[in-house]
């Protein structure tokens, strides 16, 4: 599967968009927020994010362990912006 999400407009807090993207991971055809742009089941078994917040754009093909981090934690912990 694979998601578009776009932050760029959100005035929501990041820590209100990683408790809906933890949630959006879970239960990938059960979210409808307006950052999510387009589902489409492309029929592979890993699910592939791609993210944008303003100029910066990152396309990531979670791995399971990644994918569990996402759940609990939402998507700043793999975001290459957010990363110290």
């Amino acid at each position: 599967m694979k998601i578009w999400i776009d932050r760029t407009d959100c005035d929501a807090c990041t820590s209100y968009c990683d408790r809906h993207a933890a949630k959006l991971v879970r239960f990938p055809e059960g979210e409808d927020r307006p950052c999510i742009k387009r589902i489409e089941d492309d029929g592979s078994p890993l699910l592939t994010l791609v993210v944008r917040d303003g100029e910066l754009e990152a396309t990531l093909t979670l791995t399971e362990e990644q994918r569990q981090i996402v759940a609990l934690e939402g998507l700043s912990p793999i975001l290459p912006w957010y990363r110290h």
